[in-house]
């Protein structure tokens, strides 16, 4: 199930042969979180995601299209989390519009 489509949440990648790097969150599901990232990442090896306000996940690359890659992480979220996550996201959008 895809909770947030089309988003635009800053956040970090890194892997463990490298620092981090700004990425884009830009879909989250239950299970899989597509990010947008000019790094070019290593799909041999895992990374880790900062998303503000969220504990860092672990996940592993699927695929890569272009500076589009899909991470499956290491668990289920569960439907709070990423309600209270777009809530977050929505209050921030509207203050960016007054």
């Amino acid at each position: 199930m895809i909770y947030g489509d089309s988003l635009h949440i800053d956040a970090q990648v890194k892997q463990s042969n490298s620092g981090n790097f700004p990425c884009v969150v830009k879909t989250i599901s239950d299970t899989i979180i597509k990010i947008e990232c000019t790094a070019q990442l290593n799909p041999e090896i895992g990374l880790t995601l900062k998303i503000p306000s969220m504990n860092i996940l672990s996940a592993n690359l699927l695929w890569k299209k272009n500076d589009e890659y899909g991470c499956q992480i290491d668990y289920t979220f569960h439907p709070a989390v990423i309600k209270s996550m777009m809530e977050r996201l929505d209050r921030k959008r509207a203050k960016a519009f007054v």
